[in-house]
C-alpha cells in the first residue's frame, strides 16, 4: 500500500513538467498556425494579383519595397511617430475619463441615472457626422485630432467599466463591510480587481475605435501622419506606397491590443489562482 502511495507520487512528479510544457506547446502551435494562414494569404494575393492594374492592385512584394523605401526615406518613421504621438495622448485621455466615469456611474445610481442616457445616444451616433462642426470648434491642428480621437474611445471605456463594477459579487461587497474597510480600500482591493477584465475590454475596444479615428481625424483635418500618407500617395497612384502605411497602421494595432492583453494578465493572475 505503502510503496503503491510512493509509485503514484513519483509518476505524479514526474508527469508535472509535461503537463507544465502543455500550454507552451500550444501557443507553439497557435503562432504556427497563425504565420501559416499568413504566408497563404500573402502567397494567394501575390499570384493572383500579379496580372492586376498596378495603379490600382498592389501586390505584396511591390508593398515591402514600398515600405522599404519609405523607411530609408524617414518619410514612414516620421508619420508613425506623429501619428503616434497624438494617438497615445487621445488614448491616454479617454482611458482615464473612462474608467473614472465609469466608476463614478457603477457605484452611484444618481450619476448613472443623469449619465445613462447620454452616453448611450453618443456611443450610438455616428461620430464621425460631428467632426465637421468640431473642425468648427476647435479648429484642424493637433487640438482637433485629439478631441476626435477622445470622443471615438471614451464610450467603450465606460460602459464596459459600469457594466465590470456592477458585477462585483455582493457576498465580497458585505465581507468588506463586515471588516469596517473604508470606501478607498472597497475600491481598490475588491471593485477594482474584479472589474479589470471589462475595462480590459473597454480598453481594446477603445484601442481599434481610436486608431480608426487617428485616421480619419488625419484625412479630414491636417492631412499629416499615416493618414496623409494614404491620402497623398492615392491621390498619386502610388498605390504600393499607400498600403506601406496601413500595414504599419495594422501592425501597431496588434502590438497595442498584445500591451493591453500583458496588462490584464499581470494583474489578474489572482483569477486563475
Amino acid at each position: 500500500m505503502q510503496r503503491s502511495a510512493q509509485a503514484s507520487a513519483v509518476s505524479k512528479s514526474a508527469g508535472e513538467p509535461e503537463a507544465a510544457s502543455d500550454p507552451n506547446r500550444q501557443r507553439r502551435r497557435e503562432r504556427l498556425l497563425q504565420l501559416g494562414t499568413l504566408v497563404l494569404l500573402l502567397a494567394v494575393w501575390e499570384f493572383a494579383a500579379r496580372d492586376a492594374n498596378k495603379l490600382l492592385v498592389a501586390v505584396p512584394s511591390d508593398i515591402a519595397v514600398a515600405t522599404w523605401e519609405l523607411l530609408l526615406n524617414g518619410e514612414l518613421l516620421s508619420a508613425t511617430l506623429d501619428s503616434m504621438s497624438t494617438f497615445v495622448l487621445g488614448f491616454v485621455i479617454a482611458s482615464i475619463i473612462g474608467i473614472v466615469v465609469g466608476f463614478a456611474m457603477g457605484t452611484n445610481r444618481t450619476v448613472e441615472v443623469i449619465l445613462d442616457p447620454y452616453i448611450n445616444a453618443l456611443y450610438a451616433m455616428p461620430l464621425v457626422a460631428l467632426i465637421p462642426i468640431l473642425m468648427l470648434w476647435v479648429g484642424i491642428g493637433f487640438l482637433a485630432k485629439i478631441t476626435i480621437i477622445i470622443l471615438f474611445a471614451v464610450f467603450p471605456v465606460i460602459i464596459n467599466t459600469v457594466t465590470g463594477v456592477k458585477n462585483v459579487d455582493r457576498h465580497y461587497l458585505d465581507i468588506g463591510k463586515a471588516f469596517m474597510a473604508s470606501r478607498f480600500m472597497v475600491y481598490r482591493q475588491i471593485i477594482a480587481p474584479y472589474a479589470l477584465p471589462y475595462v480590459a475590454s473597454g480598453l481594446r475596444i477603445a484601442l481599434g475605435r481610436g486608431i480608426i479615428a487617428m485616421i480619419v481625424a488625419e484625412f479630414l483635418t491636417s492631412i499629416s501622419g499615416l493618414g496623409g500618407l494614404i491620402i497623398n500617395y492615392t491621390n498619386a497612384f502610388e498605390t504600393a506606397k499607400a498600403f506601406a502605411p496601413v500595414l504599419v497602421v495594422a501592425l501597431l494595432a496588434n502590438a497595442l491590443t498584445v500591451l493591453v492583453q500583458k496588462v490584464e494578465e499581470r494583474f489578474g493572475r489572482w483569477r486563475r489562482r
